[in-house]
């Protein structure tokens, strides 16, 4: 078994640990948005507010410049009238003018002489190198969220757009809208100013909202989330539409969910190059928008969409949260918990390069479960993709460097932690996630996570702080998975089977012991807090092992790597919270070479879900060309079930097939049935094989394990178990 599953293992990440300095921001100051120069310098924009325990005190805008590492302002400068003023977007010209956007409530926000408006809810205002007000206007829409500007000095605002804005669009350009008025409600604009911001060149009804860019030829490319998923999109689109669903609802209210909506227009607005969607079940808002030198289109946000599209060799491909809806009176339907996701849409707006979530588990807050959201996203000259954001997920992605007094705390009440990572151009890869601390909490709503890349690394606007991220330190070790079904671990269940990837681990070549699973095999030796794990398998990129039973009971474990038959020779550790249990499936090789979510091509039917290592009666693979009659057994296997009764040794086969508890594992919906953990003959016996009755059609299964202590849910979106129709 372990020997087969190796061929299933695809993905890659990078171990390596950040070196953070962190500067605080004066008293009651938020910083929404960074940017950097060329020299290094860090510009902010943001508010300050007159109590952050009370989210409706008075608050104003402010834009700043700091030197490379946070410690020196060198410029300060208020934007504000006699009402709320925020600022939200920031953008540098290549001058190092500096131009930001935001909401305002005051009538006196001040404007410079000409301004294009002189009231609105939006304001923008070009700042000069040393801070000085260049020009200052209103706009006649709800909020400004996001700005970019080109090389002539000329200024592109997006932000929400309602029925009640005094909004005018270009005659001739593209629209996201109908002709009525009320049709706006709930959509988005586009503006572009002049260099002087005393005319509008552009003006775009229904693109956009969240997040704008601009390539070299001019082109606008802008992304939104629109509640009435009305916006058009071109011919051939990778997602031609996009269908509402409720993400909160109850007796008296509901709260539609929100689907992203990417769209790259011509310099002048008149032309649509393309438009999709790009969403699931429920909804995607998007958090960062950015180009690469190919002009594809990179995406971060977050998700309730438990089948937001993803690629089956990219980082996390699978949503590992509880996929069902949840119940949190008095509502009556609330989305399933958030993950964050980082996607990259081709150039035509077609297809997907690549496609990611970034997300754990969920922790519980209030009444339901919260999930993990990204807040930011920058692209560095290497194309790697730096995200920031905040978590409730004790087993995010990529601590494995952090003590678990540091991680983020699943439980109720709890606030959630900041997170900054680095995933890799491919999509394939992150560094160590680092741990923040500063996201403000006590506001109406969570800010903070803006992200710019440097040379190398990355500074984060962390709510009150600002952290300066160095460069990750490349560590051999560069993946630790489950290897059932490629969830990135950090957490480890007792006996758990668990797979490291990397560069230059063992002697060239595939190995695995002759006999038995071994402590020391071609020179690696492995510890957990000190005790011997079983090696299964090594490879120069690759070595599998076993998690020693032993480590029971404790809440925190060490794993010592050491590889002394390489050179370099290797000497690394990494740090696992310890759990009960961690079950997983066997995922099959047929998951990871079609989409995780959608199996249309089979006959007709579509499922949406995860195809397992499972075995129909006659010992036959089960596949969509190879059913299972209806109602017949099927056998699946599962890792990570923990101390079992009776309990199993660390590094020993089983010699036949041994029924062992907990025995109350359960297919959901129940039209499955039920069915008992075993053993399997000659394989180590922490790799369970789970029977159960097909049923009468194809259908994916959520599955749950159970013992005296309550339920345990397996990660993922549910299985696929083909049956003949």
């Amino acid at each position: 078994m372990a020997r087969t599953l190796r061929q299933l293992f695809l993905f890659l990440l990078t171990a390596n640990v950040f070196a953070q300095s962190t500067t605080p921001l004066p008293d009651n100051t938020v910083a929404n948005a960074v940017q950097v120069d060329a020299a290094g310098d860090l510009y902010l924009a943001g508010f300050s507010i007159a109590s952050t325990q009370n989210p409706n005190a008075l608050a104003h805008a402010f834009v700043a410049k700091l030197s490379p590492d946070a410690s020196q302002t060198i410029w300060w400068t208020a934007l504000a009238g006699s009402n709320d003023d925020r600022a939200f977007g920031l953008a540098l010209g290549s001058d190092n003018s500096v131009y930001v956007t935001g909401k305002t409530q005051s009538a006196d926000f001040p404007t410079t002489r000409g301004a294009f408006a002189t009231a609105g809810n939006t304001f923008v205002t070009k700042l000069g190198p040393s801070g000085a007000v260049v020009y200052s206007t209103y706009v006649a829409t709800t909020s400004g969220q996001a700005i970019t500007v080109d090389s002539a000095g000329d200024a592109f605002i997006t932000g929400p757009l309602s029925a009640s804005d005094a909004f005018q669009a270009t005659p001739g350009t593209v629209s996201g809208v109908g002709n009525a008025i009320q049709a706006r409600s709930g959509t988005a604009y586009i503006v572009e100013l002049n260099p002087a911001g005393t005319a509008a060149l552009v003006a775009i009804a229904g693109f956009g909202g969240n997040r704008i860019s601009l390539d070299a030829a001019g082109n606008i490319y802008a992304a939104g989330a629109f509640e009435n998923p009305q916006a058009p999109t071109t011919p051939g689109a990778f997602q031609g539409k996009a269908v509402s669903a409720e993400c909160l609802s109850g007796l008296f209210f509901n709260s539609p969910c929100a689907y992203q909506h990417v769209a790259k227009m011509d310099p002048t607005g008149t032309r649509l190059i393309f438009a999709t969607y790009l969403s699931g079940t429920y909804g995607a808002t998007p958090s960062g928008l950015a180009l690469d030198s190919a002009g594809n289109v990179i995406v971060a946000g977050t998700t309730n969409s438990p089948d937001y599209p993803t690629t089956p060799a990219a980082f996390q491909p699978e949503y590992f949260a509880n996929p069902s809806p949840q119940v949190a009176p008095p509502a009556s339907v609330v989305a399933p918990p958030s993950q964050g996701y980082v996607t990259k849409l081709n150039a035509t707006g077609t297809a997907l390069v690549w496609s990611t979530f970034f997300g754990g588990s969920g922790g519980g807050v209030r009444e339901f479960v919260e999930g993990d959201s990204i807040a930011g996203a920058s692209i560095d000259a290497s194309g790697n993709v730096w995200i920031a954001g905040s978590a409730y997920s004790a087993d995010l992605p990529g601590l494995w460097t952090t003590p678990l007094a540091s991680r983020p705390v699943a439980v109720n009440g709890q606030a959630p932690a900041g997170f900054v990572t680095r995933l890799s151009a491919d999509g394939s890869m992150i560094s160590a996630t680092g741990v923040l601390t500063g996201l403000r909490r006590d506001l109406a709503e969570p800010t903070g996570g803006a992200v710019a890349a440097l040379a190398g690394g990355g500074a984060v606007v962390d709510g009150s702080q600002v952290v300066i991220v160095g460069p990750p330190a490349s560590d051999r070790v560069t993946n630790i998975s489950d290897p059932s079904d490629n969830a990135k671990l950090v957490s480890v269940a007792p006996g758990q089977l668990v797979t490291l990837y990397g560069s230059n681990l063992a002697p060239e070549g595939t190995a695995a012991p002759a006999t038995g699973f071994p402590t020391s095999f071609n020179g690696v030796s492995i510890t957990f807090n000190g005790i011997p794990a079983p090696i299964l398998y090594t490879a120069a990129n690759q070595i599998n092992l076993q998690a020693p039973y032993e480590i029971a009971g404790q809440s925190q474990v060490t794993m010592e790597v050491s590889s002394q038959s390489v050179s370099p020779a290797i000497s690394e550790s990494y740090i696992f919270a310890v759990v009960d249990r961690q079950p997983s499936i066997f995922v099959g090789a047929g998951s990871y070479g079609a989409p995780l979510f959608d199996f249309a091509a089979c006959n007709g039917t579509s499922v949406a879900g995860v195809q397992p290592l499972a075995f129909n009666a006659d010992g036959t693979m089960n596949s969509c060309g190879n059913p299972a009659a209806p109602g017949s057994p099927v056998t699946i296997f599962l890792n990570g079930a923990g101390v079992t009764s009776p309990a199993q040794v660390t590094g020993a086969t089983s010699p036949a097939a041994i029924a062992v508890s907990p025995v109350g594992a359960v297919a959901s919906p129940g039209a499955i049935g039920t069915f008992a953990p075993q053993t399997v003959p000659g394989e180590i016996a922490s790799v369970l094989q789970l029977q159960l009755q097909a049923g009468t059609s194809t259908t994916a299964v959520k599955l749950e394990l159970r013992d005296a202590n309550g339920v345990f849910l397996l990660r993922g979106p549910g299985v696929v178990i083909w049956v003949a129709q």
